[in-house]
Parts: C-alpha cells; sequence; structure tokens
C-alpha cells in the first residue's frame, strides 16, 4: 500500500508542475490563441464529477474515508481550469498573440 499512496503523492506533484508553464506563457503572451478552451472545459467537467463522486459516496456511505490525494487533485484541477476559462474568456478575449520580429 506504500507504493501505491507515494504514486498518488507523485501524480499530485506532477499535476501541479504541469498547469503552471500554460498559465505562466498565457500571461507573458496577453493572448491564449493555439491552445483549445474545449481540453480546460472537459478537465473542470472532470474534476467537479470527481467530487460529485465523492459526495454520493459521503452521502450513501460507501467510503467513509477521505482519499486526500483525490480531494487535492480535484481542488487543484477546478482552481486552475477556472483561471484557464478567466484568461481566455475574460482577459485576453480578443488578444492575438504578440510575436517578436528582429
Amino acid at each position: 500500500m506504500g507504493e501505491i499512496s507515494f504514486l498518488g503523492y507523485f501524480k499530485l506533484a506532477i499535476s501541479t508542475l504541469k498547469y503552471l508553464p500554460q498559465l505562466y506563457w498565457n500571461y507573458k503572451r496577453k493572448a491564449t490563441a493555439g491552445w483549445s478552451i474545449f481540453n480546460i472545459i472537459m478537465d473542470l467537467t472532470g474534476g467537479l464529477f470527481s467530487f460529485g463522486q465523492m459526495g454520493l459516496e459521503a452521502i450513501f456511505g460507501l467510503d467513509v474515508k477521505i482519499n486526500v490525494v483525490k480531494l487535492v487533485l480535484g481542488i487543484m484541477v477546478v482552481f486552475y481550469d477556472i483561471l484557464f476559462i478567466i484568461q481566455h474568456y475574460c482577459l485576453y478575449r480578443n488578444n492575438k498573440p504578440q510575436t517578436t520580429e528582429s
């Protein structure tokens, strides 16, 4: 069981790091052109369904233990996806990526 728990925390660390570069480059370019917001919306849907599953399990008493990795991963996914949606639909809505010409 120790190895499985370690792998869960490893996935949590990797997932934390995977969102940061895209968030940074969207900010730096002041644009979100070139990537699909659909993937972000699907990711957000998965995070919300994860919360829903844990809620239903708690309501019906199917699993009393809280899966900490799943809970933190769901919170993190929803947080980052909301930031991406804000970038895409609010902050950089009509912006084209800035190119540097030499």
